[in-house]
């Protein structure tokens, strides 16, 4: 099967998952997948990242997998393939619409005293500190992602900031971005 059919097919399959999953999670991890090819019972589905392809493994492959077997009247397995030229040039020829974002250069600002010493830990925040910490320790493992939620003046700020400090501590590169910046961007 050519790519183009291949893509036609995942079209047809990303209208009816558009219809099943929230905007959100459409838009999330969904909307910048490509259809690359349909080989032996399996239909291979180029993603931009090992994120989104391990999110679509754990949480929407069955859903896809029932899509795809109805539109091709036969059993597929779906696999996830990340970050392929095929699906580079299909986002540049149009499919789907190419964003950028801007990425500041250099250290991000940071408040020096927002550490994980100087942090008060009590009885509100002591799961939200040991989390943090794992964070910190094991950067992209147990805890990812990570949401901090809770009332004003809990230490949310200091907890990230401090995960912040030791990433950059240790040459990670660090995006420190605001709700609104993260959203908007």
């Amino acid at each position: 099967m050519s790519a183009r059919s291949a893509q036609e097919l995942w079209e047809a399959a990303l209208g009816e998952l558009q219809l099943q999953v929230s905007k959100a999670n459409y838009r999330t991890w969904l909307e910048k997948t490509v259809g690359l090819a349909l080989e032996n019972g399996q239909f291979i589905v180029g993603v931009p990242n090992t994120f989104i392809a391990e999110y679509l493994e754990q949480n929407q492959r069955s859903l896809i997998e029932k899509h795809l077997t109805a539109l091709i009247q036969n059993d597929t397995r779906v696999v996830f393939q990340i970050g392929t030229e095929q699906q580079n040039s299909t986002y540049h020829h149009g499919l789907h619409p190419q964003t950028t974002a801007t990425r500041p250069e250099g250290k991000p600002t940071l408040n020096p005293r927002y550490t994980f010493d100087t942090f008060v830990v009590g009885s509100c925040n002591r799961l939200a500190h040991a989390a943090a910490v794992g964070v910190a320790e094991s950067p992209g493992h147990g805890y990812n992602p990570l949401f901090v939620y809770g009332g004003a003046g809990l230490g949310k700020t200091h907890l990230l900031q401090a995960i912040c400090h030791v990433a950059t501590a240790t040459c990670l590169q660090v995006l420190y971005a605001s709700a609104e910046q993260f959203t908007n961007e």
